[in-house]
């Protein structure tokens, strides 16, 4: 009795081992799906840090943004941009060291994320009780991601974006004083692992950690000293503006430009026209407003002047974009033109504001993109 059971579990164990072997051919035979193994996923925040530099008297600076990604590189040596399917309105001017969670999503845990892009849809600024569209110098964002390895079930991205509010001044048609407003970004980006489960839900609004603030401006620091201006110069001919900003990068990661500053004292005319009795409309110049910063974005690597309408440029200078320096490289950026705001709808209405920087003066250039970088420059005439 004895023997027979244990022929029969013997018997049982050889037809339960068939089984397993040709079950594993099966599943290996060309044209056959294998078993994927599942990968454990990693909830993953988007969030948002601004300390602005605004005019003064400056009480909002709305912000809505569209179509932000993340750029992954996954643990199976894949890589994409990853849609987070975001967009709201965000006043900046609430995230002075607090942190705002713009997203949410699910990615492979021991992916990377080492870039964060979103568009900037809209600016307006409330300053002084009124309200103003704001033109950015940049519409579309890529932020590098410094270490951006997500290795954590619950972890995130702060992206610290840092923006100055450039206030220009100028005259209309009707003498009026009116203001433009360029918004001139600066970000940097990090990867956070002290956060909770509060941060997870989308529009929360937390203090920044002192943690994250410290690794904010080290990695501000190191971008510093990776991205230079090697040279600068600014000559003046006649009412023609000529600018020339060599950079270099001497880091190990690619620097992204989207534009840049002149800061300083500069000379403005006014083209304008008045009636003489019997004499009809005679010609003349006038010293009007006198600006304190010149915002510049870039059409490749040509530096186009962002002061008001500027209709001389409106179809010639689209689209603005930004540029990349390698690790490595040696890039440089001009201009040479007239820098002149037209406050008509036609580019040859009066009245019409001249630019030029002053003989002697010094200014300064200040570099926007992933960190910033500034450089001062002595304006030359050129014989």
């Amino acid at each position: 009795m004895y023997r027979r059971w244990t022929f029969k579990y013997s018997l049982a164990a050889v037809i339960v081992a068939i089984v397993i072997i040709a079950v594993s051919l099966f599943a290996n035979l060309p044209g056959t799906t294998p078993a994927i193994p599942t990968v454990e996923g990693a909830t993953f925040a988007v969030m948002l840090t601004d300390p602005p530099t605004v005019p003064a008297g400056t009480t909002q600076l709305n912000l809505t943004y569209t179509d932000v990604l993340l750029h992954v590189n996954y643990p199976n040596d894949t890589e994409e941009w990853l849609p987070v399917g975001a967009s709201g309105n965000v006043n900046l001017f609430s995230l002075v060291n607090m942190t705002q969670t713009l997203a949410t999503i699910t990615i492979p845990l021991n992916s990377t994320v080492d870039k964060v892009q979103f568009t900037i849809a809209n600016v307006t600024a409330v300053i002084h009780e009124e309200t103003y569209n704001v033109t950015s110098l940049s519409d579309t964002f890529v932020v590098k991601v410094a270490n951006g390895a997500v290795n954590q079930t619950l972890s995130g991205v702060l992206i610290d974006f840092n923006p100055t509010l450039v206030q220009i001044q100028a005259t209309d048609e009707n003498d009026t004083t009116v203001y433009y407003y360029v918004l001139v970004p600066s970000a940097n980006a990090i990867i956070v692992n002290d956060i909770t489960s509060a941060h997870v839900k989308v529009g929360t609004i937390i203090k920044i950690g002192e943690n994250s603030r410290v690794r904010l401006v080290r990695v501000k620091e190191d971008f510093l000293k990776n991205m230079t201006i090697v040279s600068a110069t600014l000559t003046i001919n006649g009412n023609t503006t000529g600018l020339s900003v060599t950079l270099k990068n001497e880091g190990n990661v690619t620097f992204r430009v989207f534009g840049l500053t002149l800061h300083g004292e500069f000379n403005t005319t006014q083209s304008w026209r008045f009636k003489m009795f019997g004499r009809g409309w005679r010609n003349g110049w006038r010293v009007r407003i006198h600006p304190e910063t010149i915002p510049f974005k870039l059409n490749g690597t040509s530096l186009i002047p962002l002061y008001g309408p500027l209709w001389k440029y409106c179809g010639l200078a689209r689209p603005f974009s930004s540029v990349t320096v390698d690790p490595g490289e040696t890039l440089t950026l001009n201009f040479n033109d007239v820098v002149a705001l037209y406050t008509g709808w036609r580019q040859d209405q009066n009245p019409k504001f001249t630019i030029t920087p002053i003989v002697g003066e010094n200014y300064k250039i200040r570099l926007m993109g992933e960190g910033f970088q500034t450089f001062t420059v002595n304006a030359t005439s050129l014989p």
